[in-house]
């Protein structure tokens, strides 16, 4: 059986447990400045930021997933994630966390697990125990269509 590169992924911190992303997904992770409003009635969508000449998109992934509200504080991050597969290279986004995210080499096999409880799988491909917490993975397609 032939052996499995490693993937290199981050754990960002979410106040239902952790999003685990490749790493080659995520741009940048900023410090929250500013979220500007944004006329937008989808109610996981939590305005803008300026990020380099552009402004993008910062949604909570938890409104996404669950009835919770981000919390929001001094270690609050946005983690900005390239443009997602189809679509145009200035479609950056960015998703609210609640702390730095950790990076993490995956090389063996992550038992399958099911999600928290208050987590709808509706924007989720799978959760898998890490380091004796709940990871959830999102589902790329589905995040596409509601980000874009």
């Amino acid at each position: 059986m032939p052996e499995t590169a490693p993937v290199h992924t981050l754990l960002i911190n979410m106040d239902f447990g952790a999003l685990m992303v490749p790493s080659a997904m995520v741009a940048e992770v900023l410090p929250v400045d500013v979220i500007y409003d944004a006329d937008n009635p989808r109610h996981w969508m939590l305005g803008r930021i300026h990020w380099r000449a552009l402004s993008i998109s910062v949604i909570s992934f938890e409104r996404l997933v669950t009835d919770l509200r981000p919390t929001r504080d001094s270690y609050s991050r946005v983690v900005v994630f390239y443009p997602l597969p189809g679509h145009r290279r200035d479609d950056y986004f960015g998703i609210l966390t609640t702390r730095d995210p950790r990076s993490m080499l995956v090389s063996e096999d992550l038992a399958m697990c099911a999600l928290p409880d208050q987590v709808t799988g509706r924007f989720i491909a799978s959760a898998v125990e890490v380091r004796g917490r709940v990871a959830t993975i999102p589902d790329v397609d589905a995040l596409a269509t509601a980000i874009y």
